[in-house]
């Protein structure tokens, strides 16, 4: 029997040993540097704000993988990868032999090179044990400054201030979840997050964090001068390519993949947030979910094909449901924008159609359309202006 290898333990490592382990084509071994069996990491700012306890945060038992015929290691970190002689090295110096392997090691957290990065109280927020290391430490804080406006800073930011601080929020951009959302949409946002107590600073960026022992505050580039106690980056995050690029491995950004998911080295697949196909790497669920199934397919002898479907991001975001699927700030010719928002309800829905098909969409504040317009992109289904004007006129406000 083939013995397969998965290093990462996350949403692309899961999706794939659980294929693996169905398929019965060999042994399924997974490697986390991680004390955790698999949990999902958009809980993990539940789990900083409180209001997830840890065994509802991690979702599988080691005894699951072991019904499911999947060998669990943790704490276990991969130091080194050897493509010729098809092993693997541990920290502890074990080495492991592999029929096929994948890389889904995930991302890390980028910081950006901010004069008082390495003060104390300046944290990043990725993994359990950081939100259990900012949960302890913020017992003895007041205010907080989240630097990142994304989906992980807003969720940061919320889960902070649950714990009691104030929070000042900062982004680089003039616009919240600058990925995700378009100008008005982003105000809408803007507005609902203003609403919950956050102080909000677009356009604006943390040019040194201050402190001696520990943080006290921070300055910004437009002069502003915020007091803090603690400090969370959360500005994006970057592939971990690190193990590829020492093995000789061609990476770029991320460890580049064909559409099989399979790297420059034989027997060598990635998928999820270390990977990076055909230029892109969305670092999105739905593509690493979709990525590992491709790999582990082929890893048991299959002949798949990853076939790019339209990103889509469906969080709630400080209570709020904000949905961002395909294109949504498109070029303005070849497309056509159906556009309806309600401030005050902060409610927005934004649709986007090119040659007659709907090929992205926006929606704040309603569930229930958002789940609509999903199945039609994915779908591929033709919509029509006037349609798509009466799908957003009939849709009921704000409903979250």
């Amino acid at each position: 029997m083939m013995k397969h290898l998965i290093i990462g333990n996350g949403v692309a490592g899961m999706a794939a040993a659980v294929e693996l382990a169905k398929g019965g084509t060999g042994e399924v071994h997974v490697y986390s540097e991680e004390p955790y069996a698999y949990y999902y990491r958009p809980h993990v700012t539940d789990y900083l704000a409180g209001t997830m306890p840890l065994e509802r945060v991690i979702l599988r038992t080691e005894d699951w993988y072991a019904r499911k015929g999947i060998t669990l290691h943790l704490g276990a970190p991969v130091t080194r990868l050897s493509p010729d002689a098809h092993t693997m090295t541990l920290a502890d110096g074990t080495k492991v032999e592999y029929d096929r392997l994948l890389c889904a090691a995930g991302s890390s957290p980028f910081v950006p090179p901010i004069p008082g990065r390495e003060i104390r109280g300046v944290f990043t927020i990725r993994t359990l044990a950081d939100a259990q290391a900012i949960r302890e430490y913020a017992a003895r804080c007041r205010e907080a400054v989240v630097i990142g406006g994304g989906l992980l800073g807003l969720e940061a930011a919320r889960g902070v201030q649950t714990l009691g601080l104030q929070v000042s929020l900062v982004e680089l951009q003039p616009r919240l979840m600058p990925l995700q959302l378009d100008a008005e949409g982003a105000a809408i946002l803007k507005a609902f997050v203003g609403g919950q107590g956050f102080a909000v600073y677009l356009a604006d960026s943390v040019d040194v964090i201050v402190g001696e022992a520990s943080v006290t505050g921070v300055t910004l580039s437009s002069g502003r001068e915020l007091r803090a106690q603690l400090v969370i980056v959360a500005a994006g995050v970057r592939p971990n390519t690190a193990l590829a690029e020492a093995a000789g491995l061609e990476v770029s950004r991320g460890v580049q993949v064909d559409d099989a998911m399979r790297t420059s080295a034989p027997d060598i697949y990635a998928a999820g947030d270390a990977a990076i196909h055909e230029g892109r790497c969305w670092a999105i669920v739905p593509v690493a979910q979709a990525q590992a199934r491709v790999a582990a397919a082929n890893m048991a002898g299959g002949n798949e094909r990853y076939r790019e479907t339209p990103p889509i991001t469906a969080l709630k975001v400080m209570g709020i449901d904000v949905s961002s699927m395909g294109v949504v700030d498109p070029p303005e010719e070849g497309f056509t924008v159906v556009r309806r928002e309600n401030a005050a309800a902060f409610s927005y829905g934004k649709l986007l159609l090119h040659e007659s098909r709907l090929a992205g969409a926006i929606v704040i504040g309603n569930k229930a359309l958002a789940k609509q317009v999903e199945g039609m992109l994915l779908r591929g289904a033709p919509l029509d202006p006037a349609a798509a004007e009466t799908m957003l006129q009939s849709a009921p406000e704000a409903a979250s």
